[in-house]
């Protein structure tokens, strides 16, 4: 937190009067299932996004983000958004979304530091935007809960900016609890937190700095050809959701679906029960359990979602040889280049000597997080009283 007040006050001249902070999000298991309506199992990483801010006597809206490499000005009369904002945009948009939930908006100065790596598939501009909905609200006296932080961040990315992002990132950097996974079911709107008894166990987050598995055009024609299968099963009375499916079902509808998106499907429900099976090991305790889970996963996403790149099967495929290693598989959705490998503490040298080979063979330098589950967004300071 000091580095984002000393940096804020560098910039203004005054110390920030509120400092909040957000997590990135790592999606443990639950690969292409939030779009369709299924689980999800995520933790918020020990990585965080912090914002400091302090009200204007001026209109003027100023944003800085120095590890980001942004500067930006603009005024509470002009929150129209702009492209080329990049994050800026999100400090724009929670003010002109705060200001139609009835806050009285007035000119602000904003810092954002953060130690989430961006653009991977770890959630950085979600926590950002959950951070900054959280310091704003409370900045102009109609303060909000988290869930509404999460809320906000979500129509700013959504609607504000037009990107396709899930709900689920946007819901765990807000209400998150350390030691804990929150599962989410999309269908029904529903979540709760799972303790993980995960004791001796270390996540390992693999930057793979690879580029990502699928376009944004490739992502939205899956989930089209996968809205169709479903639109086809559910005419013969099944449901209308993937989690009203059974894999046999899906497996049997050769010729009433198109061959593509019938694997896309079969990922999908699979997935399903795997999110639900891992719930339930991470209960008991059961790593390995968890592993082959992890790595089944990816597996799937390799041969009949599509969605893995050549760097990511190689790192995932050797890592399960390293001694400690339970399970690996890619995290972060269709924009993902980061491998998530699930192993004890120790693994740390075999990891390292496997990360040489990698960039020996791939040209990519891979960095490596170790992260745990970590609390939401919180108040790390607050002027006054």
């Amino acid at each position: 937190m000091s580095d984002v007040v000393s940096l804020h006050e560098a910039e203004y001249g005054e110390k920030p009067a509120i400092v909040t902070s957000a997590p990135g999000v790592v999606n443990f298991i639950g690969a292409h299932t939030e779009s369709t309506d299924g689980y999800l199992l995520l933790f918020a990483m020990n990585k965080r996004a912090s914002v400091a801010a302090s009200l204007r006597d001026d209109g003027s809206i100023r944003f800085y983000a120095p590890d980001l490499n942004e500067r930006r000005r603009t005024s509470a009369s002009a929150l129209k958004y702009r492209p080329e904002d990049r994050f800026a945009g999100l400090t724009k948009g929670v003010v002109s979304r705060l200001q139609t939930l009835g806050s009285r908006v007035r000119g602000v100065n904003v810092t954002v530091t953060s130690e989430i790596p961006t653009g991977i598939g770890l959630a950085s501009s979600q926590a950002i935007g959950v951070a900054l909905a959280y310091a704003l609200s409370r900045l102009y006296g109609t303060p909000i809960d988290e869930i509404e932080a999460a809320q906000v961040g979500y129509h700013v990315e959504r609607t504000y900016e037009r990107l396709p992002v899930g709900f689920g990132d946007f819901l765990t950097s807000a209400v998150a609890r350390g030691g804990h996974f929150l599962f989410i079911d999309s269908h029904r709107l529903d979540w709760t937190h799972v303790e993980a008894s995960l004791d001796g166990v270390t996540l390992f987050g693999v930057n793979t700095h690879a580029p990502s598995a699928l376009s944004a055009k490739e992502e939205a024609l899956r989930q089209i050809e996968c809205d169709r299968c479903l639109e086809l099963l559910s005419g013969y009375g099944n449901g209308c959701s993937f989690q009203d499916f059974t894999l046999d079902e899906i497996a049997s509808s050769i010729g009433r679906v198109p061959e593509s998106a019938r694997r896309y499907c079969l990922h999908i429900v699979a997935e399903n029960e795997r999110v639900l099976s891992c719930r339930s090991a991470m209960v008991r305790g059961d790593l390995d359990r968890i592993g082959k889970l992890l790595t089944e996963s990816h597996e799937s996403l390799r041969d009949l979602y599509e969605g893995t790149t050549p760097e990511v099967d190689w790192l995932v495929k050797h890592a399960l040889t390293v001694r400690g290693v339970y399970g690996a598989r890619l995290a972060g959705g269709s924009s993902g280049t980061c491998a998530l490998v699930f192993g004890r503490a120790d693994t740390n040298d075999g990891l390292a000597d496997l990360l040489h080979q990698y960039e020996r063979i791939f040209g990519f330098h891979p960095t490596v997080l170790a992260c745990a589950p970590d609390d939401g967004v919180r108040v790390d300071y607050r002027e006054g009283p």
